[in-house]
């Protein structure tokens, strides 16, 4: 089953379930799409974590792991609990309310807990799905792993990873205190630094349009950059563009994630955060992502 990612603004559920109206970002459903030339995505798109949850000792479905989702918990469904109001959410293709539960108790990736409430019915994700408040309170570290597709809280990132510090989120996103990242983009040539956003809640990485000269080549939308990180290797990708204000200006998706490393560490703190990896060597590093597939 395939599921709609999501990125969403930072938001307390006290705050959320006043009568004042909150704008909350959702970000697209971008399919990694083939082109020519080798620097692509995948043909098949990169895959998303997601693990069994449970809402008040009933099994709801598999939820998507959402490190760029700025809430604690998304329902496809209130499954029985009872709707608080709503909260205004703003998307890719306009505005739109869904609705806010009362608190319940959970259980999802080996862990139990208590939310204050979750958002239900997001018209870019019918689906459940698990943010980064969630992983805040939880106070332990997300393991991800590509070759098994497994999700784990652990205690402690492991001493042979790389660590990269969280940086700042941008001015129009303050309180986003999510997996922010330097990374380096370049076109044709020309490179940007910029900040980009580290989110398993999208299979499909994407990049603010007009930021390069250089225009697509095939698809109005799609453009053919390298991205490196500190202590992550140059990669090709083809990016989707976007023009919604507000988002980071670059959104790496699975993707990209995959391609840089196999295992990935997350942990959030009351004041960002830290992500390690398990970087490839040169030799496993993929000239272009579809490489993933031989």
């Amino acid at each position: 089953m395939a599921y709609d990612p999501i990125t969403m603004t930072a938001r307390a559920y006290a705050d959320v379930v006043r009568p004042v109206r909150r704008s909350i970002l959702a970000a697209p459903f971008l399919p990694a799409m083939l082109f020519g030339c080798g620097t692509l995505v995948p043909p098949v798109p990169a895959p998303m974590f997601t693990s069994p949850l449970e809402i008040n000792g009933k099994h709801v479905g598999p939820a998507i792991i959402d490190t760029g989702g700025g809430y604690e918990i998304i329902l496809s469904d209130d499954f029985g609990l009872d709707v608080l109001g709503k909260v205004e959410v703003l998307a890719f293709s306009g505005r739109e309310f869904v609705d806010v539960t009362e608190g319940f108790n959970f259980a999802v990736g080996g862990v139990t807990g208590s939310a204050e409430g979750a958002l239900v019915g997001l018209s870019t994700c019918r689906c459940n799905g698990v943010g980064f408040i969630f992983m805040k309170k939880l106070g332990k570290v997300l393991a991800l792993d590509f070759a098994t597709m497994s999700v784990e809280f652990i205690d402690a990132v492991p001493t042979d990873a790389t660590r990269l510090a969280f940086q700042s989120p941008p001015p129009s996103l303050p309180g986003f205190d999510s997996a922010f990242i330097n990374v380096q983009v370049t076109v044709d040539g020309e490179t940007i630094d910029l900040l980009g956003l580290l989110d398993t809640g999208t299979n499909s990485s994407v990049m603010r349009d007009g930021l390069f000269s250089t225009k697509p080549r095939f698809l109005p939308n799609r453009l053919d950059v390298r991205i490196a990180g500190d202590d992550l290797r140059e990669i090709p990708v083809n990016v989707g563009l976007f023009d919604t204000d507000g988002l980071p200006d670059v959104i790496l998706g699975t993707d990209v994630m995959r391609a840089w490393s196999k295992r990935w560490y997350f942990e959030f703190g009351e004041d960002g955060g830290t992500v390690a990896a398990i970087p490839h060597t040169e030799a496993q590093t993929p000239r272009a992502l579809s490489d993933l597939f031989r």
